[in-house]
């Protein structure tokens, strides 16, 4: 008897792209038929979640299974962001994800998978990644990666189009990160005059992001009919999610509250779609709390490979969910030690505690009750908030996360100031490293804060 050829995974990610960005989930302008239609022959997430509200960080968490505050990779790659006069000082987190931890390329590249990743990476040294092949120490055997006024999406989805059909005998693991919609707002003018008549919604109008999301969704469609016309859409699943919420200045995360860079239900609330023929039934939903953590254990369990608990520390494989068993309970944690609101949650069932560092005050809400999060229940629920405050603690604590420090020359009587970047910066196009020139504040001891 022919052993029984192994599933071909398909991972496509968006950059910023919101909860409520397409149709399937609410945008009351946007065009995505092709993501509609995904969503329409698998299963739709109502609440999957980012690891972080910033992109770096989530994707650290998808690679490997891991919260980004175990790795200690907390912010958006490559600097330290540090405003004039804070009260408290963020640490000196990774700059580069390290290679020697496991990664699900690693797992599956051992499986015998053929694994690719085109798009953005935003790990570590772009021009070592894609041009001088440290891609293999993270598991990738192909890489690939174009960005400009279409956002590189023609490029990649063409290079995802090569793969595919060079890798039609052998099961494969293909990795798209998408560079759109992240700003700067920029498509082709075809994509933007599809909203030439449609009228703008209530809360999304931005013709140019508008395009951009539909030339992500095009991209899509041309993929899935790919798969379709080699023959391998019955033996893919595909997967489509999003690194974190929808920027508040050029899309509408309603009904959820903030966006990117915020830990409310806007910044770290992502769609995710799984379509898996005939292992998910098809137009289904699932209500259950998932997380970027999540994909590396659940990939292998597809593979009908064996857990590595081990490796992917933080994460649950969702089979059992696209099975159509219910949940197990579960808590979420967020860290987010950086920017202008630095910030750590934890979400327990429908519970959420929102913890502000600098400021030490926290909000509290309950998900089932109030998902717009309008209603602070901190000062009612004074058994949940301490409960909440205790998980949230012996996480960060478990999980060895970074913390801030008080500033010792903050100077409460001048506000913030303004943000600037520090260190480290690693540009593409075969440049080398570049160290932006301006000093450290004093008050950043570099030597004191690994």
């Amino acid at each position: 008897m022919a052993e029984e050829k192994k599933v071909n995974i398909v991972l496509i990610v968006a950059d910023d792209l919101g909860i409520s960005d397409l149709r399937s989930y609410g945008s009351d302008f946007y065009l995505t038929p092709n993501l509609d239609r995904l969503a329409s022959q698998g299963m739709q997430f109502t609440r999957a979640y980012a690891a972080c509200s910033v992109c770096s960080p989530t994707r650290v968490s998808i690679l490997t299974g891991r919260y980004p505050q175990r790795v200690q990779l907390t912010d958006a790659l490559p600097w330290d962001r540090l405003y004039d006069n804070p009260k408290m000082v963020p640490p000196e987190h990774l700059k580069e994800l390290p290679a020697e931890l496991p990664t699900y390329a690693k797992a599956l590249s051992k499986a015998g998978y053929r694994t690719a990743l085109f798009g953005k990476w935003h790990l570590s040294n772009e021009d070592q990644f894609f041009k001088k092949g440290t891609h293999k120490e993270y598991g990738f055997d192909e890489v690939f990666d174009k960005n400009g006024k279409d956002k590189g999406i023609e490029a990649l989805t063409k290079k995802a189009l090569t793969f595919l059909k060079q890798n039609q005998k052998r099961p494969f693991m293909l990795t798209l990160m998408h560079h759109a919609p992240h700003v700067p707002l920029t498509c082709p003018p075809k994509y933007k005059a599809l909203y030439d008549k449609v009228k703008p919604g209530r809360f999304h109008k931005n013709k140019t992001y508008a395009g951009m999301v539909s030339h992500i969704d095009h991209s899509t469609g041309v993929i899935l009919d790919a798969l379709s016309t080699l023959g391998l859409d019955k033996n893919t699943v595909v997967i489509f999610t999003s690194d974190n919420g929808g920027l508040k200045n050029v899309t509408n995360n309603h009904p959820y509250r903030g966006g990117k860079g915020a830990l409310y239900e806007g910044g770290i609330l992502v769609p995710l779609i799984v379509r898996w023929p005939n292992r998910v039934k098809a137009g289904t939903s699932s209500s259950a709390m998932v997380h970027s953590a999540d994909l590396f254990p659940t990939f292998l369990d597809m593979a009908g490979e064996k857990s590595m608990p081990d490796d992917h520390q933080d994460g649950m494989t969702m089979v059992p969910l696209l099975s159509g068993k219910e949940a197990t309970h579960r808590s979420l944690f967020w860290h987010f030690p950086h920017r202008r609101d630095p910030t750590s949650a934890v979400i327990d069932g429908y519970w959420k505690l929102v913890h502000h560092i600098e400021t030490g005050k926290s909000e509290l809400f309950n998900l089932k009750n109030d998902r717009s999060e309008k209603s602070d229940l901190a000062s009612k629920e004074p058994a949940q908030l301490k409960r909440l405050t205790v998980l949230l603690e012996e996480h960060l604590k478990n999980s060895m996360s970074q913390r801030m420090v008080a500033n010792p020359d903050w100077n409460p009587k001048k506000n913030k100031g303004k943000c600037k970047n520090y260190g480290v910066f690693y540009p593409a196009g075969g440049r080398k490293w570049q160290l932006i020139n301006t000093p450290y504040p004093k008050w950043f001891k570099k030597d004191e804060r690994k």
